[in-house]
């Protein structure tokens, strides 16, 4: 209940007062109702940014995975070097760590078939060695002495042999 009875100009001026209450909350209402939009807004594009920027994350993710399946299979000695040609087109320094994997995995199959070469040739050295011995230490047994005698003695008689007839 009012205890006391406005005048006619102390309503105005209360009317007045609240019809200007009204504009300000009708412009601050305005005023949040852009601020939501232009949130609103913003957040979709922070939304499609950070998305994007995840499947970039993902891409580069998937081929650090493929260097480290590449060095896994250099272990295992079944690595190609054109399974990495694709990280390798990067500009990036992940593109630069697959090329300069790639040519230290020629490299290193270019030495081993080296080292295969060599290893094959001291093989037949090697056996060339054994055999050498193996036929020096018959030379040096008594009973091929014995033998080298009686085929002296028999080549001298046939030589003898045949002079007499």
């Amino acid at each position: 209940m009012i205890d006391k009875q406005l005048s006619p100009d102390e309503l105005m001026q209360q009317n007045k007062a609240l019809q200007k209450q009204i504009e300000e909350l009708k412009d601050e209402q305005e005023d949040l109702e852009i601020l939501l939009d232009t949130i609103t807004e913003h957040s979709t594009d922070l939304e499609n940014e950070i998305y994007e920027k995840n499947q970039i994350m993902l891409k580069y993710l998937e081929q650090v995975k493929l260097i480290t399946e590449a060095a896994a299979a250099v272990e295992s000695e079944s690595f190609t070097i054109d399974s990495l040609d694709e990280v390798a087109s990067r500009k990036d320094e992940l593109g630069q760590l697959a090329r300069v994997f790639q040519n230290m995995a020629r490299q290193v199959e270019i030495r081993e078939t080296k080292l295969r070469q060599q290893v094959q040739e001291l093989k037949i050295e090697i056996d060339r060695s054994k055999q050498a011995k193996q036929v020096a230490d018959i030379v040096q047994t008594d009973s091929f002495k014995n033998l080298k005698q009686k085929l002296k003695r028999l080549k001298s008689t046939r030589k003898n042999n045949k002079t007499d007839s």
